[in-house]
């Protein structure tokens, strides 16, 4: 290390403490100037003016150009985009998490942690390095401490219960259920398709029974005092079974108390609770070592679960989560000063906020993220630590008044804190369940496109990645950070070297299994190639990304009453006086939002309104983007019945049309039918019913009978005759000749005797006789 980088070179401070002190001083100026900028429906309504919008490009170029000043000195290939709000917060992420990265692995280089101690060295194996005291190094960069320990044994090895790091399902800890209203039972709970989720909440019908006691909800009738300094606060450590049980005796005489936990999450899989601070007026500030007394923190329940004593948390989520997975501890009477702070709408919503809100204090909490496994605490982190309770009992107390302040008097608002804080309350702890996709979300955030055999790397070790850090109870970021999984399946290096190259600095635990990740990324490589197999469209990849975008506090999204929700209780004169203290704030505080009548118009100096931008110079009055959008739906929608209407018109005109077509079709053809009946019925009447025909070979005379009409008879009787006499001479003269065979003439052959009268009908229905002229 050069000069001009060495910390402990001279000249290293003055420039060091320079650019830290100018530059967080020029943070803080842009937070703040930030904060004051418009959001939400304000900015929706400056959107409007030509001006505005031309300020705020410009600002967001030179906001974006500064960045990636900055972001290209951490990742050379990053770069911010302008006006890709979402892309860029996922880059500014990786960014940060690079930089914690090298900051963490570069520290345990520094104090040795990487190194194997003297002692191991010395006694080859004889002595463990973790049997040592630790070594604790301190770093200062200007106003900024790093502390680095070597040799902190690994506290999971010295608890009696077992770490259970596998998939199955986390069975709760707890074994006694003070404060009960119904007795301890585990209940499995199932999702919809038959599988087991998880148990049920172990105090779930007291949560759902609690209400918070009047004292709590009532005006306080003294004004609160304000708490004595750190150094006139008595202060006790508690590691020993003896002294945790003298301190659930104290809290059993108290009604308030405030609780902190500090966590470590950096070399262990699901996180250790490490230790937990609690704060009494009575009895001053108390530090818990929970690696110590890790199977004697049961004990605390029956304080925790008590509904007549009010716990004071801020940011309990997380902190609920752990007490119940390390210790089997629940909280029944939970007061979130955090969600406090969201009912008040407070522009910082932090416990670094609320301290010099309320009490002046400034405080830093660049302790956050240490390692609280360190033992013994060096004085830093215990001042930090009791910053974290000491000031949280009088906060409430002032936040309560607060509340009471913003609903008229009215606990409505108080209560809904409360509320807030009981769902906290019920959160139950899961384990970390990998599935097949689990890698799909860090490869959304990275905003890369990988084929198909950069998806199966990508896989292939983030599944193995996590099964190493199952086993050997680390978490995944310390085996193989992020930023170098998602380089390794992106390059797929061949060579050793290339695996060195994008993991630098690198990883112990990659150092060790440094063969094994270039066997995976070899037989990844070895797959087929789809490029399109899991690329995905930016639209879709800006839907998904914000559907898991945090709901964000906007300054400017003020409400002039306070929550209202029917699920609080309320009454009606209540409300009554609480609508009539507030008719006064009802009123619009902007001009562009206040209704000019026509009068007040023509009152108007040359008819121009300030608040109208050049766009809309020639309107009357001015109509926010919401009205506007109101009134365009509203025509819209006559517009759609309108169409709706031509079209049913048109569909029925159809509809008649067939139906008048239907009927045309039938009539003709019952007149085609009716028709086609009256033909047949008249030829059947043409017909003759019977032919007797009467043939007397000795006698000249041959009779025939007929049954025909009498006109026809009569016209073609003398026919009939002639033809009748022809035929029976022509029978004659054939019989006469039969045993002969003289040459026949077949011309004027008359067939009509080898047929039957049945047989004539079949073959010539329609007999006309023909009257020679």
């Amino acid at each position: 290390m050069n000069s001009l980088l060495n910390p402990e070179a001279p000249e290293f401070y003055p420039h060091l403490t320079s650019v830290t002190q100018d530059g967080y001083s020029s943070m803080n100026k842009t937070i703040r100037t930030s904060n004051k900028l418009p959001t939400g429906a304000s900015h929706n309504m400056f959107k409007t003016y030509t001006n505005f919008n031309i300020v705020k490009g410009q600002l967001s170029v030179n906001v974006v150009a500064q960045s990636n000043k900055i972001v290209t000195s951490e990742l050379p290939s990053v770069k911010l985009k302008y006006d890709d709000i979402q892309d860029n917060t996922d880059k500014i992420i990786d960014v940060n998490d690079s930089t914690l990265d090298r900051v963490n692995i570069n520290l345990d280089t520094k104090s040795g942690v990487n190194a194997p101690s003297d002692n191991f060295i010395k006694s080859m194996g004889k002595v463990s390095s973790w049997n040592n005291k630790p070594v604790i190094a301190k770093i200062q960069m200007g106003s900024t401490t790093f502390i680095g320990a070597k040799n902190i044994p690994r506290p999971q090895l010295t608890f009696k219960d077992t770490i259970d790091n596998s998939e199955s399902l986390w069975v709760p800890k707890i074994s006694d259920k003070p404060n009960n209203i119904k007795p301890l039972a585990l209940n499995i709970l199932y999702n919809e398709d038959g599988e087991v989720v998880g148990y049920e909440h172990p105090y779930k019908v007291e949560l759902d029974l609690y209400h918070p006691p009047s004292e709590f909800i009532d005006p306080d009738p003294d004004t609160n005092s304000f708490p004595p300094s750190l150094e006139e606060t008595n202060l006790t450590y508690i590691d020993t079974e003896s002294q945790i049980d003298e301190l659930v005796k104290h809290l059993d005489t108290v009604k308030e108390l405030a609780v902190d936990v500090e966590h470590h999450s950096y070399r262990t899989y699901q996180g250790i609770t490490c230790l937990i601070q609690i704060t009494t007026n009575e009895g001053g500030d108390f530090l818990i070592d929970a690696l110590a007394l890790r199977e004697h923190i049961h004990k605390l329940n029956l304080v925790f679960t008590n509904p007549k004593k009010l716990k004071v948390f801020h940011g309990a989520e997380s902190d609920v989560i752990w007490l119940q997975r390390d210790f089997g501890v629940y909280l029944v009477g939970l007061f979130d000063t955090h969600q406090a702070a969201r009912a008040l709408q407070f522009s910082g919503l932090a416990l670094k906020n609320l301290l010099l809100h309320y009490c002046n204090v400034n405080t830093d909490k660049k302790y956050q993220l240490a390692d609280w496994r360190i033992r013994p605490l060096p004085e830093e982190l215990i001042h930090y630590a009791r910053l974290d309770t000491h000031y949280l009992l009088y906060i409430w107390r002032q936040m309560k008044q607060e509340l009471l302040e913003a609903s008229a008097g009215h606990p409505k608002l108080l209560l809904s804190v409360f509320e807030n804080s009981r769902h906290i309350c019920n959160n139950t702890y899961n384990k970390t369940v990998l599935h097949e996709d689990s890698h799909v979300p860090l490869y959304l955030s990275s905003k890369k496109n990988f084929n198909s055999q950069q998806m199966a790397a990508l896989k292939m070790i983030y599944k193995w990645r996590d099964a190493q850090a199952r086993l050997h109870d680390e978490s995944t970021t310390y085996l193989l950070p992020n930023h170098m999984l998602l380089l390794l399946a992106e390059t797929l290096p061949r060579e050793m070297q290339g695996v060195n190259a994008c993991c630098h600095p690198m990883p112990p635990f990659v150092k060790q299994h440094l063969n094994t990740i270039h066997k995976m990324v070899l037989s990844c490589r070895q797959l087929p190639v789809e490029p399109q197999l899991y690329h995905m469209p930016a639209s879709i990849r800006n839907m998904v990304n914000t559907m898991h975008h945090p709901i964000l506090y906007n300054v400017h999204d003020l409400t002039y009453f306070p929550d209202m929700s029917e699920d609080l209780p309320m009454s009606v004169d209540g409300a009554a006086l609480l609508a009539a203290d507030y008719t006064g704030l009802c009123k619009p505080t902007i001009q562009a939002f206040e209704e000019i009548t026509e009068e007040a118009f023509e009152e108007i100096p040359d008819k121009k309104v300030g608040i109208v931008s050049g766009l809309n110079v020639d309107a009357k009055l001015f109509i926010p983007p919401y009205d506007r959008y109101k009134k365009y739906r509203t025509l819209a929608q006559v517009e759609e019945i309108k169409e709706y209407k031509i079209k049913e018109a048109k569909i029925t005109a159809i509809l008649k049309e067939n139906e008048q077509m239907k009927t045309e079709v039938l009539a003709q053809l019952q007149q085609a039918k009716a028709k086609i009946e009256q033909e047949t019925n008249n030829d059947a009447a043409e017909v003759p019913e019977t032919i007797v025909i009467e043939d007397d070979v000795q006698e000249t005379k041959s009779q025939r009978k007929r049954k025909m009409s009498a006109d026809k008879t009569e016209r073609k009787g003398q026919a009939g005759r002639v033809d009748l006499k022809k035929e029976s001479e022509e029978n004659k003269k054939a019989e006469g000749k039969n045993n002969q065979a003289p040459n026949v003439n077949y011309k004027n052959v008359n067939y009509r005797k080898f047929y039957t009268d049945n047989d004539t009908r079949k073959v010539n229905p329609k007999i006309k006789f023909r009257t020679e002229k």
